[in-house]
């Protein structure tokens, strides 16, 4: 048995992901008392370091010194390499016990490969160069990009079961500031201050500087409330063009590039609420408790970005196209138009009064827009509430189902019994319109054939990979036959890959099985061919637990749909009539 003591995580992207890898450094101090842990990030965000909780010490892979020409004169790639070789040398030394990489580049499966760490989750490769990921949470988080409508979890809830931890009631976290000083400078402890994030790291991510600056003058003009820009210096020009379309600018601050991190979340910390596209300032403000109104258009997608603590507010696109597919660039982001100022200043007012997030009449089943509300349900699981009763759709009623399913097979710890099912169900239907499940019912029955012949091939191939560990295990190999045994999974292998390509609602759980025999290396063709095995066998598997699942909701939805229509329909005396 390994003892772990020594944690390396690495987290080489940007702010917002490492605030979302601290449920997975607490509940790993709580898996492995004692233990020491080390985050490796670029130098772009070291800074955000020191907010993290739990953290022993850090590493900086400092890319930036490149940029500057004299320490790179004659800009040769021999000068980055031996600094690399250098920096993860020194890594090596330090002997850890376990590597967690939450980033996903071939970039960093290299240096994973390089370190030679012998427990590791998530990305690394192996001798010949090939990407691998052993852990089957990180395997789902390979396929997952490929099949966002058919997601709900939370990249928190990926990170933390790839390590182990079980995330349940668990919220994204950072140590608190204790001085207040900048706050108090500029901000009277009367006023009512709200925080706007205009910029993001994708243009095409933003909501209109129109659109901010006339929720600003309603904000403004009916609550008195303060409006302060914040931000990096490169998205200085935003804030400003919002102020210039801002009536009162007395009741403006601008800080945007002219706080640091610890100042940031000074200011955070002070405001009521924090209006913001998806950015890493959205998930430090929920950190620190503030609430959120968040704004998501483009390739930002709520189910996996969504500020994970309960009470915050989240803005979407009810448009086919949303969210885009990451790698698509669009030429009319139309999406962005489709939530106004007045959504957002209803929902602000309505908060202010009450305590909860009640929306304006002029959001309803026929507007193009999402609103979800975060909270942890029944099972203390994350996830996010549709506020608007929205027409149920077939992706609507599979992503659940995945849902359930991964968490039963990924896990291996659980199986999906009826408790589960029903708290699904009552969700879909008090949160949809489910009067058209019999039509939905039709086009899962159609789904259901095309899992049965996903897994007669899946059979075919078990089959396939059974005479081979025969043959293999017999004195006298016959290499021809094993060639054409081997051709024939090959062939399978395609048919499954063009059943998922044809029907999407399916893909993920083709992408797992690809996934999986990606995974699959060896010298020995017995062993290869016992571990491909096991590929078929999990899908045929996840196969028919799927279509159970599916069977079970549509029963259980047709009758609360009976329920709650005869609800509905109570005819009511009136006198005289």
């Amino acid at each position: 048995m390994i003892v772990t003591k020594n944690i390396l995580i690495l987290s080489m992207t940007r702010m917002g992901d490492m605030i979302q890898t601290t449920p997975l450094i607490k509940g790993l101090k709580e898996k492995y008392p004692g233990s020491k842990i080390t985050l490796l990030v670029t130098s772009d965000f070291a800074s955000a370091v020191s907010l993290i909780p739990g953290v022993d010490d850090s590493i900086v892979i400092d890319f930036k010194q490149f940029k500057v020409i004299e320490n790179w004169e004659d800009k040769s790639w021999i000068k980055i390499y031996r600094y690399l070789e250098d920096s993860l040398e020194i890594i090596k030394s330090r002997d850890y016990d376990l590597l967690v990489n939450l980033s996903h580049s071939k970039f960093s499966a290299l240096m994973v490969g390089f370190l030679g760490i012998k427990k590791v989750v998530g990305f690394h490769c192996n001798g010949f160069g090939d990407r691998k990921t052993g852990h089957p949470w990180m395997q789902y988080f390979g396929v997952e990009v490929f099949n966002r409508p058919y997601n709900e979890f939370n990249l928190v809830e990926i990170f933390s079961r790839s390590g182990g931890v079980d995330v349940k009631g668990r919220k994204i976290e950072v140590l608190r500031p204790q001085s207040q000083s900048l706050v108090g400078k500029l901000i009277p402890e009367t006023d009512l201050l709200i925080g706007f994030q205009a910029g993001s790291s994708l243009e095409g991510r933003r909501w209109s500087t129109q659109s901010f600056a006339k929720l600003a003058n309603k904000l403004i003009e009916n609550t008195n409330a303060k409006i302060v820009m914040l931000g990096v210096e490169s998205e200085s020009k935003v804030a400003e063009e919002i102020i210039s379309r801002i009536k009162n600018k007395d009741r403006i601050s601008n800080l945007t590039g002219k706080t640091n991190l610890t100042e940031l979340a000074e200011v955070l910390q002070k405001c009521e609420y924090l209006v913001t596209n998806d950015t890493g300032t959205m998930h430090l403000a929920a950190a620190l408790g503030t609430k959120i109104l968040g704004l998501f258009f483009a390739h930002a997608h709520p189910y996996e970005t969504a500020p994970f603590s309960p009470g915050h507010l989240i803005f979407q696109a009810e448009i086919s196209c949303a969210p885009c597919s990451y790698g698509v660039h669009c030429n009319n982001i139309v999406c962005v138009d489709k939530v106004h100022p007045e959504h957002l200043f209803a929902a602000i007012e309505n908060h202010m009064l009450t305590q909860s997030w009640i929306l304006p009449e002029t959001i309803n089943e026929n507007s193009e827009v999402n609103v979800y509300e975060t909270i942890f349900d029944i099972n203390m699981n994350f996830r996010l509430r549709s506020l608007v009763r929205h027409r149920l759709k077939l992706d609507d009623l599979i992503r659940s189902c995945y849902t359930l399913l991964w968490r039963a097979t990924l896990e291996e710890r659980i199986e999906v019994d009826s408790f589960m099912i029903n708290s699904v169900c009552e969700n879909l239907v008090q949160e949809y319109d489910c009067s058209n499940i019999e039509i939905i019912d039709e086009q899962i029955e159609k789904k259901t054939f095309i899992l049965k012949d996903i897994s007669r091939l899946a059979f075919k191939g078990q089959n396939l990979c059974g005479k081979i560990i025969k043959d293999s295990s017999d004195r006298k190999e016959n290499f021809e036959e094993m060639g054409k045994f081997g051709e024939g999974i090959t062939k399978i292998d395609k048919d499954i890959e063009i059943i998922g390509l044809s029907n999407p609602e399916l893909k993920p759980l083709t992408d797992m099985f690809n996934k999986r025999k990606e995974n699959v290396e060896d010298n020995n063709v017995c062993s290869m061919a016992i571990e491909t095995q096991k590929c078929y066998i999990d899908l045929i598997n996840e196969c028919e637990k799927l279509g159970k699942i599916l069977e079970n909701c549509l029963k259980k939805m047709s009758s609360l749909q009976s329920c709650y229509n005869s609800h509905n329909s109570i005819n009511v005396a009136v006198p005289v009539r």
